[in-house]
């Protein structure tokens, strides 16, 4: 009798390791209406963004007096009688906006010291805007890459589509594991932005969900380049040992070399903890003049615990 030599297979949790299952799951909470708010505000996820443009549109936003041009077609009776002065509607008209998500599935992202690895959190990042994309009507596309390749869809308007993109990002996301070299993704990221750049052409929402480990000058004028005529939003995914070090004696190494760390150490610590700080408000200074908000999200609560934080702060504004 033959005997044949078992290959065993490792298992990982799906906050190491994501799988489909886990993704889809996103669909119920964006369906159900519970995790995002109903009012169309200007948020990080929205798959239709409210439009400048000014006109009789789809939706009702204020009542203001009169100016001369205005449409009589859209004059409020009511309000103009009990004040006596003559009122218009002011509507806020809705463009179709694609959803281009451009997610980071590169080794540097295989990194997590609480609950998730910042892949896992990337990905959920990816499923729930590709979700909240189709519910509102809207196309949903993306890239997803890492040092082995890249999986491109130009944006269509389907469940099939996005179950096809979230299937790339388990496929690329099941390959960290193996990887034994941890590499930059600044030329990797920078590539990915230069194939949406050539992709896409106007009135996008282009989401960036990466750890923007080490971006440079490139990375920011692609970025500015396509801000120009879409709406560009970031999501940076950060881990709490990317905050501050724990106290006591460390070995830190990159895969080359060794250092001995101790916060206390010349105020080591307390540098470590203002290098963030300062990185992620160098990175809000970067971009605001461009209008590209960028959202922190940590790997140590859940993605849509975080989000629905997010957004009730902005209503709260």
């Amino acid at each position: 009798m033959l005997g044949f030599r078992k290959h065993k297979v490792t298992s990982y949790p799906p906050e190491i390791v994501t799988n489909l299952k886990d993704l889809m799951r996103f669909e119920f909470l964006v369906q159900s209406g519970n995790l995002l708010p109903k009012h169309p505000i200007y948020s990080v996820l929205a798959g239709r963004h409210e439009s400048k443009l000014r006109g009789r549109g789809l939706d009702f936003e204020e009542v203001r007096q009169y100016v001369a041009g205005d449409d009589i077609r859209n004059i409020d009776w009511r309000v103009t009688a009990r004040t006596g002065e003559t009122y218009s509607k002011v509507f806020n008209e809705e463009k179709e906006r694609p959803t281009f998500i451009v997610a980071d599935q590169s080794t540097g992202m295989f990194f997590g010291s609480q609950r998730f690895v910042k892949a896992v959190s990337a990905a959920h990042v990816a499923a729930i805007s590709a979700f909240y994309t189709i519910k509102r009507g809207d196309r949903v596309g993306g890239i997803v890459f890492n040092e082995e390749g890249m999986d491109f869809m130009m944006p269509k308007r389907s469940k099939a589509q996005v179950q096809h993109f979230l299937q790339c990002v388990v496929n690329r996301n099941g390959i960290l594991p193996q990887r034994k070299k941890i590499e930059t993704n600044t030329k990797l990221l920078n590539s990915m932005l230069q194939k949406t750049q050539a992709a896409i052409t106007h009135d996008y929402v282009v989401l960036v969900v990466s750890d923007f480990s080490n971006i440079d000058d490139e990375t920011k004028q692609y970025l500015r380049n396509i801000s120009q005529h879409n709406d560009v939003m970031l999501v940076h995914i950060y881990d709490q040992l990317d905050q501050a070090l724990p106290d006591g004696k460390l070995v830190l190494s990159d895969g080359k070399k060794q250092i001995s760390w101790r916060n206390n150490k010349r105020s080591w610590g307390k540098k470590y903890v203002s290098s963030f700080v300062e990185m992620q408000q160098h990175l809000r200074d970067e971009f605001s003049p461009y209008r590209i908000p960028i959202v922190f999200f940590n790997t140590e609560e859940a993605i849509e615990d975080q989000i629905m934080h997010h957004m009730g702060k902005i209503l709260k504004k």
